[in-house]
């Protein structure tokens, strides 16, 4: 397998207070022993609901955060130990679209401007009139006009303002792109053409994804492979179209309204050292062993993994 991106038991807590009196012991550990593999030219997949600990994870692959422990690994090198060079490169390399392009585009700012100046910064950047030809050639892979580099972002509908983003994440010709629920506040129909957009990218430009959602069904239509995520762990792992026919997990089973009987509850944040399955408290089938010990991973058909001592499989 020829993996892009490789997360290795990445652990990851915020202090649960804050200010100058907080407890340093206080915690809420939102990603816990998260391990994945992002094969070059696919999509990966992180579901869950909200307070799942997939965005945590999303942003310590692009380095806004750093891990307690674990590795991250690009190309084979372990992220974590590149130097400030190797590091702005790599940043260059793996960008991120946020979730939210009204809060994450600065709305002083023209649209010619938000897609090229951090551009300005990078060793790509090929002067200034070269680097508004692209950002015009950009906004047309998008859907937009290239007379729209003028404008500034209030002046644009959401799922345009989405296809902007999209352009600034694209500009300095990265090999991934961590999506983070981008199409989560879209109506249906402009979900489908948001979606259908990145598809073509993908394709036309070789590139890899990480790709943030909640909705499983939504994900398994865009997505090679996935992970189900709850309370900071990965429960199961699967090939979508596997996933699809074949979900074993409780919480999967959820997310796809399978199990509608597994609802009761809501995600916990998880405030001391993990133990136990982070979903027993709402899964109708946990047993004591469940509530005391997180189970090991165990193969459930080819490619497809889980965790969990009563599924099938």
């Amino acid at each position: 397998m020829d993996s892009i991106i490789e997360a290795r038991n990445l652990m990851k807590s915020f202090s649960l207070d804050a200010g100058f009196f907080a407890r340093a012991d206080r915690k809420v550990y939102a990603v816990n022993d998260v391990s994945l593999s992002l094969e070059r030219g696919k999509t990966y997949g992180l579901v869950g609901e909200s307070g799942c600990g997939k965005t945590t994870t999303a942003r310590l692959l692009v380095g806004m955060y750093r891990a307690d422990s674990g590795d991250i690994l690009f190309n084979g090198e372990s992220v974590p130990k590149f130097g400030r060079r190797k590091m702005r490169s790599y940043r260059e390399k793996v960008k991120y679209v946020f979730q939210d392009p009204g809060r994450s585009l600065n709305p002083r700012m023209t649209v010619g401007s938000i897609l090229t100046d951090s551009y300005k910064y990078s060793a790509l950047f090929p002067g200034k009139r070269a680097a508004r030809d692209e950002a015009a050639a950009l906004l047309e892979e998008v859907g937009l006009n290239p007379s729209d580099l003028d404008r500034r972002p209030a002046e644009f509908s959401g799922g345009q303002r989405q296809r902007i983003s999209i352009a600034r994440g694209l500009i300095m010709r990265p090999e991934v792109l961590i999506c983070d629920e981008i199409v989560s506040a879209l109506d249906v129909s402009v979900q489908g053409q948001i979606l259908n957009l990145l598809l073509d990218i993908k394709e036309r430009r070789s590139l890899s994804f990480v790709f943030i959602a909640h909705d499983l069904r939504v994900s398994c239509y865009f997505c090679d492979r996935i992970g189900v995520m709850y309370a900071g762990v990965l429960l199961e792992e699967a090939s979508s179209a596997d996933l699809y026919r074949t979900a074993l997990h409780p919480y999967t089973r959820l997310l796809f309204g399978i199990d509608s009987g597994n609802g009761a509850g809501e995600v916990r944040a998880v405030t001391e050292s993990p133990r136990g399955c982070p979903f027993a408290h709402r899964c109708p089938a946990a047993t004591s062993e469940c509530r005391e010990s997180l189970p090991e991973w165990r193969e459930a058909g080819e490619g497809h993994r889980i965790r969990c001592f009563n599924c099938g499989g």
